[in-house]
């Protein structure tokens, strides 16, 4: 067994020794879904490295001991990880039991009563006492009323329609007329809405337009400038063709052999003076 072996089978050692006792233990499922976590946690960490490190073991031929490091691990953590996902798992399923329940409990709860039963008062319905049941009405009451002032938000109501609204003696004409002034609301908002999308793209396009004009105006002028320069170059060539040719380089020979007899005449005059 190699070092790194023992150090696996170490880590295995304490981690049974500190974490599988509480996981099998009837905890909360809260605690146990945090441990079962931090245990797989840990077990990807312990993978990654025992990996990586068998991948560079096949790096370097006959380094083996990192393969069987690899197996090691897989024998030693295999049913730790199982245990783990599992502890995990049924903890999520209760937590999430329990957030139902709790969101159920929470509802609002609607009583019917028959009040043509000689009896009703001793019915099962009305078994709770009347204390709860008039505090949950108030709830649900308070809860209607919240959902009333969120509708009036979304839908753009002010604060004098929501006044009317709530005043138990309006009128249906009042509620009619109220609905139709929310409507013209509704439609002047949008109409402008559209004018203002219309304005805006309208714009967008004009905008467009005057950049596609000047990228054309850039492209005329850069095809002018790329003529410009070919004319230029092949102008140069013949200027190059025509001054530096074959007569140019006789003539520069000349030059230089009638320099040569010069300098050889003054020469031999100067040496007879």
């Amino acid at each position: 067994m190699t070092t790194y072996s023992e150090t696996i089978c170490f880590t295995r050692q304490a981690l049974e020794a500190s974490l599988l006792p509480a996981l099998s233990q009837d905890e909360e499922p809260a605690l146990k879904s945090v441990l079962s976590a931090k245990l797989c946690s840990n077990i990807d960490i312990l993978r990654k490295t025992v990996v990586s490190n068998k991948i560079e073991g096949e790096q370097h031929e006959g380094n083996y001991g990192n393969k069987r490091d690899f197996a090691f691990f897989q024998d030693q953590f295999s049913g730790i990880a199982c245990t783990a996902s599992m502890v995990q798992h049924a903890s999520t399923s209760v937590l999430k039991e329990q957030y139902t329940k709790h969101i159920e409990s929470q509802k609002s709860h609607r009583f019917s009563v028959d009040f043509d039963q000689d009896n009703y008062s001793e019915s099962p319905v009305l078994q709770e006492p009347v204390e709860d049941i008039a505090s949950r009405s108030r709830s649900g009451d308070q809860d209607d009323e919240k959902l009333a002032e969120l509708r009036n938000r979304l839908l753009g109501k002010k604060q004098d329609h929501i006044d009317v609204a709530s005043d138990p003696g309006s009128s249906m004409e009042k509620q009619m007329q109220l609905q139709n002034n929310i409507q013209e609301e509704l439609l002047s908002d949008m109409s402008q809405l559209v004018s203002g999308l219309k304005q805006g793209a309208e714009a967008f396009q004009a905008a467009l337009d005057d950049d596609s004009t000047v990228l054309k105006a850039t492209e005329l002028g850069l095809q002018a400038t790329s003529r410009s320069l070919v004319d230029l170059g092949g102008k140069l060539k013949k200027y190059h063709n025509s001054k530096v040719g074959f007569l140019f380089y006789m003539t520069c020979l000349l030059f230089m052999f009638i320099s040569l007899l010069v300098t050889y005449l003054i020469i031999k005059i100067f040496r007879k003076m």
